[in-house]
C-alpha cells in the first residue's frame, strides 16, 4: 500500500522496500513492474518517504517518482488517524521503433505518438486501531488530458485517477497464531473494478502464509518470512482459476524484500481472545 496510499508512509518504521512483479510468465514483452520505496519513522507525528516505480509492457514504459508526507493524529493510545500527501512526476515513453511493421513506408499516424510527462498529486487517509485498519487513497487525483496534432492528425489521451480502498483485521486464535483477513478494492472510471480478498495466518509474528481470490478469475498464494532482525522477504504466486479454453491462463510471480533500518512498527495488533483479555483485567485489578 505504500505506493497507492501515502497515509501508510512511516507506519512500518524506517525501512527500504523493493519488489519485482512479472505477469504472464513465458510470454515475451509481458507486463513487468519494479518498485522501490524508502520510509522514515515517525518524528513529532510526521513521517516522509520516497518511492519509484517502473512499469513496462510491450513497447510502453511508465515510470513514477514521488515524495510522500504523512501526519499522524493520536485519537487515543490505541487509535491513530493518518493523513498522507504524495507529490511527484510520472512519465510515459513509447518505443515506436520496436514495432514489427509489415512495410518500411513511413506512417504519419505514428508521428503523433510521443513521449510525455505529467505532475502527480496523491491523497490518502488511514485509520488504525490495535486490531483493525481501514484506508482510502488516490495515488494521483489529477485528471490529466493531452492533445497532440501532427499533419492534421489529432491524438487524445487521458490519465484517470485510481481509487483504492483497503481494510483488514488482526485476530488472535492461539497464543502464537493470528488470523488476518483483508480486502483491497480499486476503482477506475470506464474500466473494470478490481477486488482482492485475502486470508493470512501468521505464526509468532515471524512467518505468514496466505491465500487470495480476485474478481479477474485469478487466485493467489503468498509467503512472507519476518524472522530476521534486519529484513523481511516474501514471494507471491497468482494463477488463473478459469476452467476450459481460456485465452490467457499464464501465471504471475512477485518477489518482495523490506530492509528494516530502525524505528518501531506501528502495525495494528491482533485482537485478544476473551480469556486473555479477562486474565489481563484480573491482573490489573
Amino acid at each position: 500500500m505504500l505506493f497507492y496510499n501515502p497515509a501508510f508512509t512511516g507506519t512500518y518504521g524506517q525501512m527500504a522496500s523493493m519488489n519485482n512483479k512479472t505477469q504472464w510468465a513465458g510470454i515475451s514483452d509481458v507486463p513487468v513492474l519494479q518498485s522501490f520505496a524508502y520510509n522514515s519513522s515517525f518524528n513529532n507525528k510526521t513521517a516522509w518517504g520516497l518511492s519509484f516505480q517502473n512499469d513496462k509492457i510491450f513497447i510502453e514504459k511508465k515510470g513514477t517518482i514521488a515524495a510522500d508526507y504523512n501526519f499522524r493524529l493520536d485519537l487515543s493510545d490505541s487509535h491513530k488517524l493518518y493523513l498522507g500527501l504524495k507529490t511527484g512526476l510520472y512519465f510515459m515513453s513509447i518505443d515506436k521503433a520496436s514495432l514489427n511493421r509489415l512495410t518500411s513506408i513511413p506512417d504519419s499516424t505514428l508521428d503523433a505518438v510521443r513521449n510525455y510527462s505529467n505532475p502527480l498529486l496523491g491523497l490518502g487517509i488511514n485509520y488504525q486501531s490495535d486490531y483493525f485498519y481501514v484506508a482510502a487513497g488516490v495515488p494521483n487525483i489529477l485528471n490529466s488530458k493531452r492533445y497532440k496534432e501532427s499533419e492534421g492528425l489529432v491524438t487524445k489521451a487521458t490519465d484517470r485517477p485510481n481509487f483504492y480502498l483497503s481494510s483488514g483485521f488482526f485476530i488472535n486464535i492461539a497464543e502464537s497464531l493470528s488470523l488476518q483477513p483483508s480486502i483491497l478494492y480499486r476503482s477506475i472510471t470506464n474500466a473494470p473494478n478490481f477486488l482482492n480478498l485475502q486470508m493470512s495466518l501468521e505464526f509468532k509474528e515471524k512467518v505468514s502464509v496466505g491465500l487470495s481470490k480476485m474478481n479477474n478469475d485469478y487466485m493467489g498464494a503468498m509467503f512472507l518470512f519476518k524472522g530476521l532482525s534486519f529484513i523481511d522477504v516474501g514471494y507471491a504466486y497468482e494463477f488463473s482459476s478459469k476452467i476450459g479454453n481460456a485465452v490467457l491462463k499464464e501465471n504471475n510471480h512477485e518477489l518482495f524484500a523490506r530492509i528494516k533500518l530502525g524505528g518501531n512498527h506501528s502495525k495494528a495488533k491482533p485482537i485478544k481472545k476473551p480469556k486473555e483479555a479477562e486474565k489481563e483485567e484480573g491482573i490489573k485489578t
